[in-house]
């Protein structure tokens, strides 16, 4: 038995169909938890129903530098805001591990920004985690560190260490990541990965977390047929858990929080 297993779903705030799919998600106790995009158009609408819905205790932020417009008027004059019509999002993302002293301000400065809004809509934000895994890039977990110390927030997502396809070298660089964060004792779980490998590791070796804290990252929305699915590198899956493991997400979090 793990000692507990969280279910986040990513995207809060991202558009209306992400919103209502989350929050339909909360009910049905699919999830337990989600993360707030502060500079997306579904921002406000997802407040609103946060509040209304009482899910204010469960909710993170998803800094976000690879979509939509950021909240800081300086940044916008660097590349360091992900340009899909100008860059790819893979170069982008490998352009940020080397940042300059004033790049990191920069985005220092974008991610506080967006911490803040958050704030003052009534949410304390429960941890952190990012949009397209940018805290894949250790400059950029060294820089939510220093939020997490700034804001008083509890802790923030490691990286993925269930995905078996993953190559060696990544495997060793999340790995090392994983460990320093540790260190800093800044995780909220001990295992992270997508709903596939989760369960496939859990069905495979339900032992494998055993007293350890697994986090399950989910992409709730609907598709064309008004049902609720995961999106996974483009496809979709349906929350259709295997009942073993619904059984422990029913006891261990339905009324559970960071």
């Amino acid at each position: 038995m793990t000692k507990k297993i969280i279910i986040n779903a990513d995207d809060f705030g991202l558009k209306s169909s992400v919103n209502k799919a989350i929050v339909e998600s909360f009910k049905s106790g699919t999830i337990t938890s989600t993360t707030l995009m502060a500079n997306m158009p579904g921002f406000d609408e997802a407040v609103d129903m946060a509040h209304q819905n009482n899910l204010t205790n469960n909710i993170g932020i998803h800094l976000n530098l690879t979509e939509g417009i950021p909240l800081t008027r300086d940044i916008l004059n660097t590349d360091l805001f992900y340009n899909e019509n100008n860059v790819d999002l893979k170069r982008h993302k490998k352009n940020l591990f080397r940042l300059s002293g004033d790049d990191k301000a920069l985005i220092f400065n974008e991610f506080s920004a967006q911490i803040e809004k958050v704030r003052k809509s009534g949410i304390q934000i429960t941890h952190i985690d990012t949009h397209h895994h940018i805290d894949e890039i250790w400059t950029i977990t060294q820089i939510i560190q220093t939020l997490l110390k700034k804001y008083n927030i509890p802790s923030m997502r490691i990286l993925n260490n269930m995905n078996e396809s993953a190559r060696f070298h990544k495997k060793m660089y999340r790995k090392l990541v994983n460990r320093l964060i540790k260190m800093n004792q800044a995780n909220y779980t001990d295992y992270l990965g997508n709903q596939l490998e989760a369960v496939a590791r859990l069905m495979n070796d339900p032992s494998f977390c055993e007293d350890k804290k697994l986090e399950i990252m989910v992409h709730p929305d609907y598709n064309e047929g008004g049902l609720i699915i995961d999106k996974i590198s483009k496809r979709e899956y349906t929350f259709d858990y295997p009942e073993q493991l619904a059984k422990i997400i029913a006891l261990q979090n339905k009324h559970s929080s960071f």
